[in-house]
Formats: structure tokens, C-alpha cells, sequence
């Protein structure tokens, strides 16, 4: 038979895969097994007693040549195995440790990433995610969304954007470049909180930012901070699918036009954030508050004007809130009341890693089915306590009232953690960062064999939740049905699969 491509309408199956001969078939015995989920594309190539054969060939390491090589299998589907006439949307919030970083592929194949964690975490999973696409291509980004300027947030995606599936070919290309527009200074003793980005204004007791930037590549090297100027260069060499540069682009409240290419797809997203203010005729951001406090803080300004999106396909809406904080939240409230926009959500990215700088009544207005905290403990530099109880609880409290089970997740909490035999030796980063590490032995060494995801997939109506485990056999799954008056009807108990 002719290879066809096909797309999965079961919710979780399971794929043994053997070596292919030279037709393509399976031979010899099972290698391992690879998981599908809904919506998945599969390259049929023929039959082999009654069940359809299946290519896959990933991007594998080769330990001993110590690079990444094509390595071809056939699997067979089960013969109950279901298919569809079309993809679905796919949302899947990585585990990236301490930070944020999500992926939205849509039906047709776009691209979006929001944030990227400060680590390597998106990069080795994109290489993973997408090894079938590596082999011959970088993968294609319709845009980059940075929320706002904290490392944790987008130092991840410099390093994806940085890296090569081959010694000539990068490993993504990008069309688009979306941010706040705050660009964070290099802080030093004695630095005050309200240089960090730039220009001020005073109006009325209110300082603001004004200094805000459309294409960070054409902003002095001066006035960035390490991290910043990394990014910057990164940007300088990132290209678009057909060789040009990329738009770089600050957003606001109500820039929803940049978002107009998923359009065909029916999809519709809604930029929220930040909300911006004129100052001498320009557009400015306020200086934001340390919660309980008079002085303003830099850290708290650039976290509570984040990019805030509500993306919304059929009758499922995402709410991807970034870092916000009490002080902006309340902000948000006070005008989504006045435009008459609804913040109301069935999935929330739960904003600034579950912190305890939060507006109840935001919950309140979103109350969502699905809530997604994104962090993670790895050092003690990087420890926050993060998500905070009082946050859990509010979730809990506020979630959908006609839900008596509402779903919160955690990436650090479904990622697992293997403890290692015997005495290891564990290095880990001291205070001082670079210039210092602390050697520790002992026999509660753990390493994290299973990195937490969380997949949210929809068709507009039906949703789909899943999670992996420590087990390669064992994933956790939820399905509902959203109907237009944002009703939900769960179809059963939560699934071990």
C-alpha cells in the first residue's frame, strides 16, 4: 500500500516498535515501545497481520559516537487503533524547573512558544519532541513570546535558539518575536529599582517606565544585562523559514491583530497584557509595588506587565497568565470589567509559579477546570517555596463551582524522581554561584528520570489532559466536553493508562 499520514483519534496508545526490514515491516523482537496521544500524525506504510505498520524514525544519541543519529523502526497499531480526518490543538506545559515554558501547536502544524525556562529542559525536549522533523529540517516557530524580562522566563529559549541539529543548520527558525518591551539593565550595588529599564516619568506621585523598546536588537548593548544581551544576540542570528529576519514586535492590552495568521484555523488570541499607560505621549508602564510596601521594585514591575494571552479555540479557552502579581492583577480586573472582557478560562497557567502575590479575586474570575502551576526546586539559589499552599487552596476554592473534582497540576510533581544506588557524589552551586560549588556524598542521591509535561489537547469542544509517570506504561488522563455556555461534562474517572 501507498504511505498515507494519518492522525489518531484514540486518546493514549500504546506502539511496540521492532527493527524494519528491508519492505519496512517489523522483525525480530520488540525493541521498546513508543506512547501516541489524540491528534498525532502516524506514517502508515502496510499491513502485517491484520494490523497497520507504522514508520518512526527519531533522532536517537549514539553514546559511543557521542552525537544525535536517524534510527528507523516499524511499529504496529493496535487493530482497534481509531483515526481522524484532521489534528487538534495541542498546549503542552513543559517542565523547564524553576520558570515557565509552553508549546502550542496548532491543528495545521504552527508553532508557538511561550517562554522558555532558564535551563537546557526546552531545548532537549524539543529535540526529542520533534527528533522525526530534525532529521531534515530546523523546526518552524510562527513566533516566540517572551512574557516579560526574567531569566527563568527566557534564557531557555536563547539556548534553543542558539542551537544546530546539524554543524550548518540551526535548529529552529522563527517568524515572529513577541515581549513587554521592559528591558532589564545589568543591577549593581547600589543600583535604585526605578533606572533598571531605562527613562522615567513622574506624573501625578506615579513613576513609570518609559523607555520601551520594539526590536531588541537595535537597543545598545549598555543597557542590557547579561542575560538580555545574550538574547539579543541570539535574535541577531535567528532567521525566518525563508532566510529574512524575524519581527520583533513589544505587545500590549488589545494588540490582538499581531495573532491574525491563526485566524484560518479559526483560533483567536487575546493579548491582556500588559496594560499600558500614556506619559508625555508615549506609551509607559507603572512602577509596581512590593506587596504590604511604599517602595517600588523592579523585580515586581516586570513580573506583574507580563504578556498575558487567552487563546481561545471553539468553546475551550487557555488563559496563560506569566507572572502577574496581586498589584497587576487587580489591575487587569478593574479593566476587563470596563472593556467587558472575560477573563473567564477553562485552563489556566497558573501566574508566577503558584506564588503567594495574588489576587483571589482573579481566580474568582477565571475559574478554571485545569490549572497549571510550572516550577521547580534545583538549587538552593533557586528555592521560592513555590507554589505556595494558600495559592493551592485558593485554586481549589475558586475553580469551576459546577466541578466537584477541578484539576491542579504541578510540573515538578508529575516529573519523577529515580534514587541512585550506593554513595554518590552530588555537586551543586553555592551562594556564589560560578565562583564556588559544594561537594556533597551520600546515599540519597536522586536523579529526575521522568521530566514533569503536562498535554491539554482539544478539538473546541472535547479536552484532554494527560500526564506521564515513572512507569513508561502508566499515564494519567482526563477527558471533558466544554459545550458553548462553558458547561463541563467530564466522560469518567481520571484514567491510569
Amino acid at each position: 500500500m501507498a504511505v498515507e499520514t494519518r492522525f489518531l483519534d484514540d486518546d493514549i496508545i500504546r506502539i511496540p516498535v521492532f527493527a524494519p526490514d528491508n519492505a519496512g515491516k517489523p522483525t525480530g523482537e520488540k525493541l521498546k515501545t513508543f506512547t501516541l496521544m489524540w491528534g498525532d500524525q502516524v506514517r502508515v506504510t502496510g499491513k502485517q497481520d491484520d494490523r497497520l505498520v507504522v514508520e518512526f524514525s527519531p533522532r536517537e544519541w549514539d553514546e559511543e559516537n557521542q552525537r544525535y543519529e536517524v534510527v528507523k523502526y516499524a511499529g504496529l497499531l493496535p487493530k482497534k487503533a481509531k483515526f481522524r480526518d484532521a489534528s487538534v490543538l495541542k498546549v503542552r506545559f513543559v517542565d523547564v524547573g524553576q520558570g515557565d515554558g509552553a508549546m502550542v501547536e496548532t491543528p495545521q502544524g504552527r508553532i508557538l512558544f511561550i517562554d522558555g525556562g532558564e535551563e537546557e529542559h526546552l531545548r532537549r525536549y524539543v529535540n526529542v519532541a520533534y527528533s522525526h522533523l530534525l532529521r531534515t529540517k530546523p523546526l518552524h516557530c510562527d513566533a516566540l513570546i517572551v512574557t516579560h524580562g526574567d531569566a527563568d522566563h527566557f534564557e531557555g529559549l536563547t539556548r534553543l535558539v542558539r542551537a544546530f541539529r546539524s554543524k550548518e543548520d540551526p535548529m529552529i527558525t522563527a517568524d515572529r518575536v513577541f515581549h513587554n518591551g521592559l528591558v532589564k539593565k545589568k543591577k549593581e550595588e547600589g543600583t535604585p529599582e526605578t533606572v533598571m529599564f531605562g527613562k522615567t516619568a513622574t506624573v501625578d506621585g506615579q513613576t513609570y517606565a518609559v523607555e520601551l523598546e520594539d526590536d531588541l536588537t537595535k537597543v545598545g548593548d549598555q543597557r542590557m544585562n547579561e542575560p538580555f544581551l545574550a538574547w539579543k544576540q541570539a535574535l541577531l542570528g535567528l532567521k525566518t523559514g525563508d532566510g529574512t529576519r524575524p519581527k520583533i514586535q513589544r505587545l500590549e492590552y488589545g494588540d490582538d491583530k499581531p495573532f491574525d495568521f491563526l485566524a484560518s484555523e479559526n483560533i483567536q488570541v487575546k493579548v491582556l497584557g500588559p496594560i499600558t499607560e500614556t506619559v508625555k505621549g508615549k506609551p509607559a508602564l507603572r512602577f509596581l509595588r512590593k506587596p504590604g510596601s511604599s517602595s517600588l521594585s523592579a523585580s515586581h514591575t516586570v513580573n506583574g506587565h507580563s504578556i498575558v494571552l487567552k487563546l481561545i479555540y471553539g468553546n475551550v479557552r487557555f488563559l496563560f497568565g506569566a507572572d502577574l502579581n496581586e498589584e497587576s492583577e487587580e489591575s487587569l480586573l478593574e479593566r476587563a470589567r470596563a472593556d467587558q472582557v472575560s477573563l473567564s478560562a477553562e485552563i489556566l497557567k497558573v501566574p508566577h509559579h503558584g506564588s503567594s502575590d495574588f489576587s483571589p479575586r482573579i481566580l474568582e474570575a477565571i475559574r478554571p477546570v485545569v490549572s497549571v502551576v510550572s516550577s521547580g526546586d534545583e538549587n538552593t539559589m533557586k528555592e521560592y517555596i513555590h507554589p505556595r499552599s494558600g495559592l493551592l487552596g485558593a485554586l481549589g476554592r475558586f475553580s469551576r463551582a459546577t466541578v466537584d473534582k477541578p484539576l491542579i497540576f504541578v510540573t515538578e510533581m508529575v516529573a519523577f524522581f529515580r534514587r541512585l544506588p550506593g554513595r554518590n557524589k552530588i555537586i551543586a552551586l553555592t551562594k556564589a554561584g560560578k565562583d564556588g560549588k559544594q561537594v556533597y556524598r551520600g546515599p540519597n542521591a536522586y536523579v529526575k528520570s521522568a521530566f514533569g509535561i503536562v498535554h491539554v489537547r482539544t478539538d473546541g469542544k472535547r479536552v484532554l489532559v494527560a500526564t506521564h509517570s515513572g512507569k513508561e506504561t502508566d499515564k494519567e488522563s482526563y477527558v471533558f466536553h466544554v459545550d458553548e455556555r462553558g458547561d463541563i461534562q467530564f466522560e469518567a474517572e481520571p484514567r491510569i493508562v
